[in-house]
This record gives C-alpha cells, sequence and structure tokens, in this order.
C-alpha cells in the first residue's frame, strides 16, 4: 500500500478541517517554510471522495499491521533518514540530495514504517540516540500495536533510565 500517500490525504483532510480559520483569514502567511504557506490552501480543497477512499483503505490496512503485532510487541526503525533538520533550513531544502536519483513515487523502508502507524492511528514514540552529521541529533522511532501506549512509554523510559542522549545539546543546528 502507498502508506504515506494514504495518511497524508487524511492528514491533509483533517488538517483543513482543524486550521480552517488560520486557513481562511491568511495567518498561513506568516509561516516559515514557503511550502506551508501554500499547502493548507490545497487541504481546504480536499475532495471528499479522496478523503473517504483513504479512510476505507485506512481499515483494510489495520488487520495485516494487527497481525504483526500479535507476534512482536514493538517494531523500531529510524525516525528519519537523515539527523535533524538545522534550524532556520527550509524542510524541503534541508537535504535535496536523497531525492536525486529517486522516482517520486520513492517509499523509503523507513518511511513505510512511519506511515503505516500514522496510517492506521498506532501509537509510536521517537526517542534519540545519538548524533550525526554536524552534531545534529539522531533518532529512532518505535511502533507498538492498537492501545499499547503502556509498552511504549515503559520501554522508552527504560532505554532514557540507561542511555543520557535526551540530555545532550546538539553541537549545532
Amino acid at each position: 500500500f502507498p502508506y504515506g500517500q494514504l495518511a497524508g490525504t487524511i492528514v491533509d483532510g483533517e488538517g483543513g478541517s482543524a486550521f480552517r480559520d488560520l486557513i481562511e483569514s491568511g495567518g498561513l502567511r506568516e509561516l516559515r517554510a514557503k511550502a506551508d504557506r501554500v499547502g493548507g490552501y490545497a487541504s481546504v480543497m480536499l475532495p471528499a471522495v479522496d478523503y473517504l477512499h483513504a479512510m476505507r483503505v485506512r481499515e483494510k490496512t489495520r488487520r495485516p499491521i494487527g497481525d504483526l503485532f500479535r507476534k512482536f510487541d514493538l517494531l523500531a526503525a529510524p525516525s528519519r533518514a537523515t539527523v535533524a533538520i538545522p534550524i532556520g533550513v527550509d524542510f524541503d531544502k534541508a537535504y535535496p540530495e536523497l531525492a536525486q536519483g529517486r522516482p517520486a513515487n520513492f517509499v523509503s523502508p523507513i518511511s513505510a514504517l512511519i506511515s503505516s502507524g500514522n496510517l492506521v492511528g498506532y501509537p509510536a514514540l521517537s526517542l534519540p540516540n545519538g548524533f550525526g552529521r554536524e552534531g545534529l541529533p539522531t533518532g529512532f522511532q518505535l511502533l507498538a500495536g492498537a492501545f499499547r501506549e503502556d509498552v511504549l512509554t515503559s520501554v522508552g523510559a527504560g532505554y532514557q533510565r540507561r542511555t543520557d542522549f535526551h540530555r545532550r545539546k546538539p553541537l549545532s543546528g
């Protein structure tokens, strides 16, 4: 399934509804990233048929993802394919080399895990796990089954008791 596209459609529809006043008032013009200044307008124009289709596929997707959590308590993957985005850099400008040479519909295994969790509404937790390029933070994400926030918080708290990444400051950014 194109988890990211489906989750994006749902997020766009719900975001358009939640932020309708901000969008219609013109408040988007004050956002930092240029793409964010116009993206909200598209979300209020999302066709209902696209939103409803994404919601139907969401329901079909819950079963196979739920089956994974009958075998595993948690799934883990990097939170991002990069280190954190530096402060003051637009999201779409931070790491352009990642998009070079890839088809427009490329989905990395990392984003597939994150998107699938977002799509079905399962709980996730992102934790810091070090620093990479230019001293910027890296992290990993844990994804749990439906209503298993207890597992996430228990494992996350245990991890943070044994590490100090959450107490360190980035060297730059």
